[in-house]
């Protein structure tokens, strides 16, 4: 007689089939949304551009269309903007897997606005948003905990990748490498089976063509492997330049007035519409001419030139606001890159080399492994594409290249610095600190005082409060923090009305968040003057507490007696 099993058993088994049911379920709705997605760009880009635009059509559409996505995107879809791979991280790390219903709604409406109105970005990022949206949602509508409804997040995100991209297994990689940020992650087996379940779907719809049309290309002769490692190199710097230029350009936009961000994405489109009326090779996802690069059909100067404005052009649509991703645009730099290195070194090497659609292919690795940072999943991206081993070895080795010329000269990868940006910060790594931590340590904040208190009247607090520093803010925002000697000379140089906001541009903003260790608190409280500000990863400006020195100190336990030493 077999003994029915406890309650708590049966209901974990219970979850656990629930958990399958789902991952199914939003493998297929994850599938047929990033379908649909792809066909409604591609439909929109004939409807506003037609079969063989005119100058003044490519000239006047993304302005036009980028007025219409700018008040969508400032005023109903707030965060949407951008690629939304750094969103989806940030919903996994730190909102445990809420996404909002609006989310993926927003995404697929504004990125099939913008990216069909010619704006020079992917539709996988998106992609992933909506898909991981799409999961969230039904996870919480079916009312799992909100543990296994972050989990659900990696799962529709690989699904709808892998049907935007028809790569499931470089799909399942991205999930692991990029969104959970652990290859090790016991969700392996739920990513395989949404990615599955989405590329059935998508295979169903599209039929099962390669999204590229690739000859088989091999390693020609030894000494190529120099070639490919100078294309690594290259690839590496040309990935550095791209992140670089993006901050620095997002950056440019957001210190514009609040105000202007309706505006923001008409800005870019007007700079597309120059860029396109010229050059319309580089407009939206650019598959078409990726293929061309692949099979030989474009020469070295128009790859050249083709690497430089797409390279311009998806810097100034991202960095504007807009929503689309950066996925398409490294792999169409990088495959430009690659065959006009292919070229040249297909004219002028001394001994056998393969044509330049070979150099293009790796290219496309080396590139998304540098900007991306994922090189495990741009391997299998790139064989899952060409279906044949015998060019992994150039690739592998182009891609390693590449990444580490990336990583050291761009520490921070680009969707974390994007994040940045926006006053987000990811805890590196996926285990957590095995020593104390900021949140074990931390004390309530004092009151903020606000930037347009005087000098003399945050002295007087300082006194009255016998207080180190002093944090400066309003009621939702920590601006910084000044200490007591900083104040002392301003007040002895008369400058005794000066709002202490003023003096905040000269200080440094050393704080920790909630997760740091006990060394990483250590390490930054001895740059302070006694007072270290602890703040959310989900908001730099959000502060939730502070650590003294005795903070730090480890606290005798209640009823604990003082030892004694004997001599």
């Amino acid at each position: 007689m077999t003994l029915p099993l406890p309650r708590t058993q049966q209901l974990r088994l219970r979850e656990n089939q629930l958990f399958l049911a789902l991952t199914i379920l939003i493998g297929v709705l994850a599938g047929l949304a990033a379908v649909l997605f792809t066909v409604a760009i591609d439909q929109a880009g004939h409807l506003l551009f037609g079969l063989t635009p005119s100058r003044a059509r490519l000239w006047l559409i993304p302005p036009a269309i980028s007025l219409i996505t700018g008040v969508l995107l400032a005023k109903v879809f707030p965060e949407v903007r951008g690629s939304g791979v750094p969103q989806t991280k940030a919903a996994y790390h730190l909102s445990m897997g809420a996404i909002p219903a609006r989310v993926p709604i927003g995404k697929f409406i504004t990125g099939i606005l913008c990216i069909g109105s010619g704006h020079s970005m992917g539709r996988e990022g998106p992609s992933v948003q909506i898909g991981a949206g799409l999961a969230s949602v039904i996870g919480r509508w079916v009312g799992l905990p909100a543990a296994r409804v972050r989990d659900l997040i990696p799962v529709g995100a690989a699904g709808a990748l892998a049907a935007a991209f028809n790569t499931p297994v470089a799909a399942v990689l991205f999930a692991l490498e990029e969104i959970i940020g652990d290859m090790n992650a016991s969700l392996l087996g739920s990513t395989v089976v949404a990615s599955v379940a989405s590329v059935v779907v998508e295979r169903s719809i599209l039929g099962n063509e390669p999204l590229f049309h690739v000859p088989t290309y091999e390693l020609v002769h030894p000494a190529e492997l120099g070639a490919y490692a100078v294309l690594g190199v290259a690839g590496g710097l040309l990935s550095v330049a791209f992140c670089k230029a993006l901050l620095t350009g997002r950056a440019l936009f957001r210190r514009l007035p609040p105000a202007t961000a309706i505006w923001q994405p008409a800005i870019g489109g007007i700079v597309i519409g120059a860029i396109i009326s010229r050059v319309p090779s580089v407009m939206g996802v650019g598959y078409e001419h990726i293929d061309q690069a692949l099979n030989g059909g474009l020469v070295l100067q128009t790859m050249a030139v083709l690497c430089v404005v797409k390279l311009a052009a998806t810097i100034v649509s991202y960095s504007s606001g807009n929503a689309g991703g950066i996925f398409a645009p490294s792999l169409y730099i990088g495959a430009m890159a690659g065959g006009a290195v292919g070229a040249i070194v297909h004219s002028t090497a001394p001994f056998p080399t393969a044509d330049a659609g070979a150099y293009a292919l790796v290219g496309m690795g080396a590139l998304f492994a540098g900007i991306i940072r994922a090189p495990m999943t741009s391997v299998f991206m790139i064989f899952e594409i060409t279906q044949d081993y015998q060019i992994l070895v150039p690739l592998m080795v182009a891609n390693m290249l590449s990444f580490t010329i990336s990583s050291r000269l761009q520490p921070a990868p680009v969707y974390h610095a994007l994040l940045h940006q926006d006053g987000v910060h990811l805890r590196p790594g996926s285990s957590p600190p095995m020593t104390r931590t900021a949140d074990q340590m931390m004390t309530k904040a004092p009151e903020l005082l606000h930037p347009d208190v005087t000098a003399d009247a945050a002295w007087r607090v300082m006194l009255a409060q016998n207080a180190p520093a002093a944090l400066v803010g309003t009621e939702d925002r920590w601006l910084g923090i000044i200490d007591r000697e900083d104040l002392a000379s301003h007040i002895a140089a008369a400058e005794t009305s000066v709002p202490i906001g003023s003096l905040l541009a000269e200080k440094e903003l050393i704080h920790v968040h909630p997760d740091h260790p006990l060394d990483v608190v250590i390490e930054r409280f001895a740059r302070t003057s006694g007072l270290l500000p602890v703040v959310s990863r989900a908001n730099a400006q959000h502060l939730v507490g502070v650590i003294a020195l005795a903070d730090i100190l480890p606290r005798p336990r209640p009823g604990a007696e003082p030892s004694s030493r004997r001599d």
